[in-house]
């Protein structure tokens, strides 16, 4: 998953976040921030919960100032942060859509949408951004390297 943080007033920074390459110690305090298990907010993180992704920008933002209480969080634009997901997250869920007992029509449409947003991953993942959109600044990775 990709999270751009755009405040008016400061300096753009991007993130990769890989929820399965955070500590245990670190998921249990976003749980506690979040007030729900794991799974569940990462659900609300994707489906858009403002507090979800606000513990999402406390936790990014602990990567670089450790000491970072959740009320010094900035109270965010909902536009300022913007979670973006990959070619994989995109993929899999398109899979799971794929084999849902949905009414024809509407996995059609869901997968019509799914594929929209696949084209714009990869265009994005290639480093190309689809046309109308600007191109984010690179800043710290939120997935530590091995």
């Amino acid at each position: 998953m990709f999270v751009t943080y755009r405040p008016e007033d400061g300096t753009e920074q991007r993130w990769t976040f890989d929820p399965g390459r955070v500590r245990a110690s670190q998921a249990e305090a976003i749980e506690k921030r979040a007030g729900e298990p794991w799974d569940a907010w990462l659900f609300a993180v994707q489906a858009g919960n403002m507090r979800a992704r606000r513990v999402l920008l406390w936790h990014l933002l602990r990567l670089d100032h450790p000491a970072l209480k959740f009320e010094d969080t900035p109270d965010f634009y909902a536009g300022e942060l913007v979670v973006e997901h990959s070619v994989a997250e995109l993929t899999e869920i398109r899979g799971r859509v794929a084999k849902a007992t949905l009414p024809a029509v509407q996995r059609d449409q869901v997968l019509a949408a799914l594929d929209t947003a696949l084209a714009e991953a990869r265009q994005r993942e290639q480093g190309t951004e689809p046309e109308g959109k600007a191109r984010s600044l690179s800043a710290a990775s939120a997935t530590p390297s091995p």
